[in-house]
């Protein structure tokens, strides 16, 4: 008797030990999953049990029926007929070790549900409590991007992580990282509780939502929801921000906080394929790769080579253009794709000044085909960056090791670089490949990679206000503007030592003319990248004729049909300013303008 009870005590003991463990370990998904496999093994084992013990106790009738559902009934609640089955079976050591399994199923199945009943519940309300105290960083969306994201917010103790999701598939990371998830329909629905739960109300506390999900259409349908709600709820939009991933960042316009409609207080929506090909660029810029002489103008070309024309890669072509334009070097992008013509329609329409004005191949073969096999062996010792954008990981790693081949073959020594729709690997001979994720708490939450184009934006806006209210108020096309600049000249100046430990470098006479003219090459290329055109003699003298009407009119700018009279060669920038200054009575200098956008650049990287 007291050997059985012992048993039946190590054996709860046991089940309540293994519970907290898989509490702890498991989703909720998997977590339910084993317990019903305990519940179910353990009833039909009590079945069998408790039926023939009732059996031989009291014989075939119906009373051993409704006993043995009596007992399996106090079987799962710890009680046992240990020995009545002890005398079935004659003492069998088997059938006996046969019994205590069955039991201690049974046990488990029961703890387990109280363990997590109980102990849901209290961490639930624990972490509740928890969020009157601090601010609310919502995250929608649970894949392991939006799981690494996260832990890198919860190491802020200041604020609270919250996660909504349809599923509870990644709870226990998500409790493990000290984070809620919620998956009931007041958090996928945004229902007025839900932000009663959060503790959000007008005029205390505020909440972030980073709306992360790899469905794009999710995240800004989610986004509207909670702007409702927290509208319908008089929330301040103070108290608001979104961070967002979308298709692309104008979207983000329509849910900024104005004066005439309601909104976050602040908004940031990044594009994936571009902000891939922007950590591309601003980790590895082309510039690193270009030999420039004494007065920084460059020595060698600009010969570029890309494998895949998805939406990464042309959004990388984009980027290439923009910022692969140096005075001195001739560019050149070679493109390879084997489904090219069943993905380039719009690209070709969109884009089709850019490609007309820049020297872009393409040739619908495979990274693997021989065709690029050739080129790259023909070309290894002209090449200064090659970018493989194929989709596929595996498929990509294989061409970026091939080419890697060829180069060393051919005695040189050139970093690979394969993108993802969210990383960037950096390929050395002789090193492992690093990994550059855009799920990065320094890109997305505290937008450091956007630091100077703000600070450009915000000397344009007159140096005066506030830097992050500018930005955010800044329209879609400015902001790329003032990121391309950013980018471009950050990294140009770097190359050439420009900005020293102690002061800057002299930038005068020819060196400021070199800067000056690389500046209107990369000038032309982002708004060629943007889809502006060139703008016709024709078109400037009707805009010429409306500003003597209106004196409003921007002459050389058509922004409505993307139409710019800057985009021309640096040469012939005199004769246009001339020919403005005509018109207007003003003093227009366009050199002077792309000189003085290199000393402000350089002014504003000294204070930083």
């Amino acid at each position: 008797m007291f050997l059985a009870q012992g048993i039946v005590v190590i054996l709860i003991s046991s089940a309540l030990f293994l519970s907290l463990i898989s509490y702890l370990a498991l989703d909720e998904d998997n977590r339910a999953r084993w317990s019903g496999f305990a519940f179910f093994v353990a009833f039909i084992g009590g079945i069998f049990i408790y039926g023939n013990i009732n059996a031989f106790v009291v014989g075939l009738n119906p009373v051993a029926i409704i006993r043995t559902m009596i007992d399996i009934v106090r079987m799962f609640g710890g009680v046992n007929r240990v020995d009545d089955f002890s005398k079935l079976i004659n003492g069998n050591s088997v059938w006996l070790l046969f019994f205590w399994v069955i039991h201690f199923f049974a046990y488990y199945a029961l703890v387990s549900a109280v363990v997590t009943t109980l102990g849901k519940g209290a961490i639930n309300r624990l972490r509740s409590w928890l969020l009157r105290l601090h601010d609310i960083e919502l995250i929608y969306g649970t894949d392991d991007n939006a799981i690494e994201f996260g832990k890198k917010l919860a190491s802020n103790r200041k604020i609270s992580v919250v996660f909504v999701a349809d599923s509870a598939a990644k709870e226990a990371e998500i409790r493990a990282l000290g984070g809620m998830l919620y998956t009931d329909e007041a958090a996928t629905k945004v229902r007025p509780k839900f932000l009663k739960r959060l503790s959000v109300k007008k005029g205390r506390g505020s909440i972030r939502l980073n709306a992360l999900s790899n469905d794009a259409d999710s995240n800004i349908s989610y986004a509207r929801m909670l702007l409702k709600t927290l509208k319908d709820c008089g929330i301040k939009p103070s108290q608001t921000k979104l961070v967002m991933l979308g298709r692309e960042e104008s979207q983000g316009e329509v849910l900024f906080n104005t004066e005439e409609h309601y909104g976050y207080g602040s908004v940031k929506v990044f594009d994936k394929a571009e902000l891939v090909a922007r950590v591309l660029l601003q980790k590895y810029p082309l510039c690193n790769q270009i030999s420039f002489d004494e007065n920084y103008k460059a020595t060698s070309d600009a010969e570029c080579l890309l494998v895949g024309f998805g939406h990464v890669g042309q959004e990388i072509l984009r980027k290439l253009v923009a910022n692969g334009q140096f005075e001195g070097a001739p560019f050149h992008v070679m493109v390879f794709d084997s489904k090219l013509e069943d993905t380039n329609g719009l690209f070709k329409m969109r884009y089709k000044s850019m490609l007309e004005n820049y020297d872009i191949d393409f040739s619908s073969s495979d990274g693997r085909s021989f065709s690029a096999t050739e080129y790259v062996m023909k070309n290894a010792k002209k090449l200064k960056y090659i970018v493989i954008a194929v989709g596929e990981e595996k498929t990509g790693r294989e061409i970026a090791y091939g080419f890697q081949e060829i180069l060393r073959e051919k005695g040189v020594s050139m970093p690979i670089y394969q993108c993802l729709g969210d990383k960037v690997y950096a390929y050395r001979v002789g090193k492992e490949r690093k990994k550059s994720a855009i799920y990065d708490a320094d890109i997305l939450y505290t937008g450091k990679m956007d630091q100077l184009a703000k600070e450009i934006n915000h000397f344009y806006c007159g140096d005066s206000g506030n830097i992050d209210r500018q930005w955010d108020e800044c329209d879609y096309f400015s902001r790329m503007s003032c990121r391309a600049s950013a980018d471009y000249l950050h990294s140009l100046f770097q190359r050439l030592g420009v900005l020293g430990k102690d002061k800057p470098a002299d930038i005068d006479g020819k060196k400021l003319e070199n800067l000056a003219k690389s500046e209107h090459k990369r000038w032309c290329a982002f708004h060629f990248s943007m889809g502006y055109d060139s703008m016709s003699d024709e078109v400037k003298a009707e805009r010429a004729e409306m500003y003597k009407k209106d004196g409003k009119t921007r002459i050389l700018k058509d922004t409505e049909n993307k139409l710019h009279g800057c985009l021309i060669p640096w040469d012939e920038l005199d004769a246009l300013s001339e020919f403005e200054n005509s018109i207007t009575g003003k003093n227009v200098d366009y050199k002077q303008s792309d000189r003085d956008n290199i000393l402000t650049v350089e002014k504003i990287l000294m204070k930083s």
